[in-house]
């Protein structure tokens, strides 16, 4: 493979340019196959940590004020070149009855924001009294990130007591969910005064999409550690210890997501191609590498952890999808055959084919596995190809011929969805939350509180309307006379790009939040997926991700799936 052909102008020129060697929308695109993703090398979790590595950031506990019940405020420090941020939170108890995975949750354990810029006494004050107040907060563009959440009602009180006594934790207590504080929300792009994602000006080193809430997350997941080790000492005195082993790195942040995430998909089609074709490039990389000894023996490194990680994490599917135990079946199939086509002129092609003829799960979790062994994209290219242009020019004089043709040029998979009539649900702004919410169609009036997700909808209704036009109809005209088709016209005219839309109808009565929602949450670099209903579901993030005083050039990447600590790794 070339090098123009690793660095081409943007990301459409290089799925363009290599689309044979790519899987086929259809696939990619179905709503069990994004249903079954999982965190690669270029989730965002990861491609954070690697340049805070790779750029020699420093991260550091710089104050902690808190009681003996873990009550006060902290505040973290990163250092990232000649730029300084500050990770604030204001720490407090709420009663067990009180604790909620909802947005609409009024009282939180945790309150923090992510500053850019040192934070002084002064503007301390100023945070104290806005961050709590969260959605009624009114911030300013030094605020990247306002974000909230609770402890883990299970595991907080049981990890202070085992440090309090001078014991590391018992393995079977903690380890099925990996966590010490469980998050809400991550809120930035200029919500309540807060900075812009486009006022991060050229060359600042949280410019790259998402990459300031997850700097905020992970200085989140290391206030749980100091919190726990707090609240020990405060009530063990002497006798007390700190995680040690590998129990220093074991937990990750938990999250809790549901539909909110949902619109995001839909509405945002440019952002989905480049999530879906990072991934897709990566994989027809490694799938064209030779085999090497070095290779080989690192996709087995992978594939060995993940077997003890699922493993020894253990229990039941979770439906819709496979759990710990029958991950680590899959996995171990996926290690035999490895060496099954370890001498194959294309094994990793050869393990792929395999696996894409096996269950989704399992071609996925090779995928993952596989983009692990990808030389071909650079952190710099894959940022470059993330920061997409979501503006859509119509112009006024396209026809009506046009328009049918570029309909069935992008969108003849329609036809394979069932949208005549209405539709089950409505998508709507709930009144409580302010929070995207599905209902049932026939119980409720949207009352301009619609939420336009239902692109398959609006394009089908589109096309009929289309085919009542003569060929030389302007939209200019089509959309001066019928104004509601302007969002599918927007949709049909920018659209084009092969990984950008869930090939599913969200309004159908069978409609599974849960297929889209996994693989937003696989681009972030969740895992640990544990479904509560069909709409919302908890993740773990940053399990057994470097700590902040891990952070150096020594730092690797091999942290993900990490294998359940023992009493001699402690």
């Amino acid at each position: 493979m070339s090098e123009v052909a690793l660095r081409p102008q943007g990301l459409d020129e290089a799925l363009a340019e290599r689309r044979h060697e790519l899987r086929s929308p259809e696939v990619v695109m179905a709503p069990r196959q994004l249903g079954a993703a999982r965190l690669t090398r270029y989730s965002f979790s990861r491609t954070l940590l690697r340049r805070a590595a790779r750029e020699g950031w420093q991260a550091r506990l710089v104050e902690l004020d808190m009681d003996a019940e873990g009550r006060g405020h902290a505040i973290y420090r990163t250092e990232a070149g000649d730029r300084v941020f500050d990770f604030v939170a204001f720490t407090t108890t709420v009663d067990e009855s009180l604790h909620t995975d909802r947005v609409i949750a009024e009282a939180w354990e945790v309150c923090g924001a992510l500053v850019d810029g040192a934070v002084d006494a002064d503007y301390l004050e100023v945070l104290r009294r806005e961050v709590p107040r969260q959605e009624d907060a009114r911030l300013d563009p030094r605020v990247l990130v306002l974000t909230r959440g609770n402890r883990s009602v299970r595991f907080f009180g049981y990890l202070v007591d085992r440090l309090a006594a001078g014991l590391q934790p018992e393995a079977d207590k903690v380890a099925d969910a990996g966590y010490i504080l469980r998050s809400t929300a991550f809120y930035g792009n200029g919500k309540f005064g807060m900075r812009s994602y486009l006022g991060y000006p050229e060359g600042h080193p949280l410019r790259s999409p998402y990459r300031a809430q997850f700097l905020c997350a992970w200085m989140f997941r290391e206030l749980g550690y100091d919190q726990v080790e707090h609240c020990a000492r405060a009530r063990g005195g002497d006798r007390a210890v700190r995680f040690a082993g590998d129990w220093r790195r074991y937990f990750g942040l938990g999250n809790a997501t549901g539909l909110g995430l949902v619109p995001y998909a839909f509405k945002h089609p440019r952002v989905l191609n480049a999530w879906a074709g990072v991934r897709e490039l990566a994989l027809a990389n490694v799938r064209s590498l030779p085999a090497t000894p070095k290779r080989l023996d690192t996709l087995r490194r992978w594939v060995d952890r993940a077997v003890v990680h699922f493993e020894t994490i253990g229990g039941g599917d979770r439906p819709p999808w496979l759990g710990p135990t029958t991950l680590a079946g899959r996995a171990r199939r996926v290690r035999a055959r490895i060496d099954e086509v370890a001498g194959d002129p294309a094994p990793f092609d050869a393990l792929f084919r395999w696996a894409e003829d096996e269950d989704v799960e399992t071609c996925e979790l090779v995928v993952s596995l596989l983009v692990e062994l990808d030389e071909g994209l650079d952190d710099d290219l894959v940022d470059h190809f993330l920061r997409v242009d979501e503006e859509v020019v119509v112009d006024p004089l396209t026809t009506a011929a046009d328009l049918r043709s570029l309909l069935g040029e992008r969108y003849a998979w329609l036809d394979g969805l069932d949208l005549e009539g209405d539709g089950h649900y409505w998508w709507v702004i709930s009144d409580n939350s302010d929070e995207p919410r599905r209902v049932v169609r026939s119980a409720l009036e949207p009352d301009n509180h619609d939420v336009a997700i239902d692109v398959a909808r609006r394009l089908h209704a589109l096309g009929r309307c289309l085919d009542d036009l003569p060929d030389d109809a302007a939209v200019g005209t089509l959309l001066a006379e019928a104004p509601h088709h302007a969002s599918a016209v927007r949709r049909l005219l920018g659209g084009g790009q092969p990984y950008g839309e869930p090939r599913d109808d969200a309004c159908a009565a069978g409609y599974l939040p849960l297929e889209v929602q996994r693989f937003q949450l696989a681009m972030y670099g969740m895992d640990n997926y544990s479904p509560k209903s069909t709409d919302w579901l908890r993740v773990t993030l940053f399990q057994g991700a470097p700590r902040c005083d891990d952070l150096g050039p020594e730092t690797t990447d091999d942290w993900v799936w990490p294998p359940r600590p023992t009493e001699a790794s402690a």
